[in-house]
């Protein structure tokens, strides 16, 4: 099982729905609704919008573990703003990989200067 169909499956739970009650609410069918819970299929992003505009799901707990399952009304984000925070977040990630790249080069320099030395120094 995927953390996202572990996630479906808490998030239904927690707004206290069968998996009937959400297959209705979502107009899919209730084997759909297991299937997803399972990980058998992948989690369309439409339904998680669905989820999101009549539950209040949050896309940053949904697709990252963390923080809220709902949003409150009032600082209730739209989808662009999530969007922008994965981004960010994105951008964030690349950024430390390329500190961890440039670190590594220079690692593989100094190891290369090193055994350079030691070669010139055997009889």
């Amino acid at each position: 099982m995927t953390q996202e169909a572990k996630r479906f499956k808490d998030f239904r739970k927690t707004i206290g729905l069968t998996q009937y009650e959400l297959a209705d609410a979502l107009g899919v069918k209730q084997d759909l609704i297991s299937r997803y819970e399972r990980g058998a299929y992948t989690i369309p992003l439409d339904i998680v919008k669905q989820l999101y505009l009549k539950y209040k799901l949050s896309y940053v707990w949904f697709f990252h573990g963390y923080g809220k399952q709902t949003v409150d009304d009032v600082g209730r984000a739209t989808i662009a703003t999530d969007l922008k925070e994965v981004l960010l977040e994105n951008n964030i990630l690349k950024e430390k990989i390329k500190v961890l790249e440039d670190r590594f080069e220079r690692l593989d320099t100094s190891i290369d200067k090193r055994l350079s030395n030691l070669e010139r120094l055997k009889p």
